[in-house]
């Protein structure tokens, strides 16, 4: 398949074709990586980010870091500007 190369601005870009574009799943938005290899021009579709498990998110907690509260907040006393 043959496509043209066309000026926009101060770049250039490439149209895809429209069944290409169903071939690969690509709609408007789509993240692309373009790199350069030997004399071609690479695109893939970026992949989504792995997913991380809520085990090796809670494995990173520390909680030292957090400073416990040692005094109750009273229900009858105003903390800021609020009025009872």
């Amino acid at each position: 398949m043959t496509v043209m190369v066309k000026k926009v601005g101060g770049s250039v870009s490439v149209l895809i074709p429209k069944a290409l574009a169903l071939e690969m799943g690509l709609s408007d938005g789509t993240s692309l990586d373009v790199s350069c290899k030997d004399d071609a021009i690479v695109m893939r579709k970026r992949g989504r980010r792995p997913r991380r498990s809520l085990k090796s998110i809670v494995a990173k907690i520390r909680p030292a870091r957090y400073q416990r509260r040692t005094r109750e907040q009273s229900e009858s006393s105003s903390i800021g500007r609020e009025h009872w």
